[in-house]
């Protein structure tokens, strides 16, 4: 992590790419440009930032635009609320990681570049494959220009040294419902693509994590509360008292009570005031 220098300690690129404040002063391509698009072609921009900062920093940031910029889709099935990412988070930042750990620093005038379109994630590093390496056969294989890097990796666990990484974002994105990314070598860079769900997002749900599924019966929630919540979540209706005791022939004060609990336990929200008060989907 340091190196003498005319009888002084000096810290590594390494180092200040991991640990120094603002590496981006001293090694600015260092810096990882993240946009979301409409549509799918680089015309109009709909968010933009430029990641600066260490690494890790960086990787809780991509998290953040991340979030900000794909779909979380909802759906109630049978008894159950299902939260459906329109990505698998973990092969998203595996491939920035990747980018981040093997880009050509020497390649001082690009950047890792994130473009998130409506149909696809496209992560571009500066640097080819290096040689030797066939981009068809990289799965199994490890070598990287920048061990140091690597290493560090490597002992916070988020990198293993046998060539796993496009095996385990293949894995990701297959099992949850999606193809396996792409990789492709366009010119001097290397760029990883994942193809997203498009307008079928909902088609996701047999593949979602235990983790994502909220259990209605566990909540207490009764079975006029998990039917209005289907209507609410599947079909975008917006409930009133009155809806709702015509629905489910019940009384006032039973339908407050309803409504108020989908409210209380962060179901569904409210909107208007007096009669006009509405219940919907949050």
């Amino acid at each position: 992590m340091v190196k003498v220098i005319n009888g002084t300690l000096k810290p590594t690129n390494t180092a200040v790419l991991f640990f120094c404040p603002n590496p981006q002063d001293f090694i600015s391509q260092s810096t990882v440009k993240i946009a979301r698009y409409r549509g799918t072609a680089r015309i109009e921009f709909l968010d933009s930032q430029e990641l600066e900062g260490p690494f890790y920093k960086i990787l809780e940031d991509v998290e953040t635009f991340f979030q900000r910029n794909t779909r979380l889709a909802n759906k109630i099935v049978e008894w159950k609320r299902v939260d459906i990412p329109e990505y698998p988070f973990n092969a998203i930042r595996e491939g920035v990681l990747n980018a981040m750990a093997h880009r050509d620093y020497n390649h001082s005038g690009a950047n890792v570049q994130i473009d998130i379109f409506d149909d696809r994630i496209e992560i571009t590093s500066p640097g080819g494959l290096l040689p030797g390496l066939d981009i068809k056969r990289l799965e199994g294989v490890h070598e990287t220009r920048n061990k140091e890097i690597c290493k560090i990796f490597h002992e916070t666990k988020d990198m293993e040294k046998y060539g796993t990484g496009i095996r385990k974002m293949s894995n990701w994105m297959t099992e949850h419902g999606l193809k396996p990314p792409v990789i492709s070598q366009p010119g001097d860079f290397f760029r990883i693509t994942f193809y997203g769900p498009g307008d079928k997002i909902l088609d996701l749900v047999p593949n979602i994590l235990k983790e994502r599924q909220t259990d209605l019966k566990e909540l207490g929630l009764n079975e006029r509360q998990i039917e209005a919540l289907r209507l609410m979540v599947n079909e975008g209706q917006k409930f009133t008292n009155r809806k709702f005791r015509q629905l489910f022939k019940v009384t006032n004060k039973t339908a407050a009570t309803d409504l108020n609990t989908l409210v209380k336990i962060g179901m569904a929200q409210l909107s208007g005031k007096g009669r006009n008060v509405g219940y919907s989907a949050k």
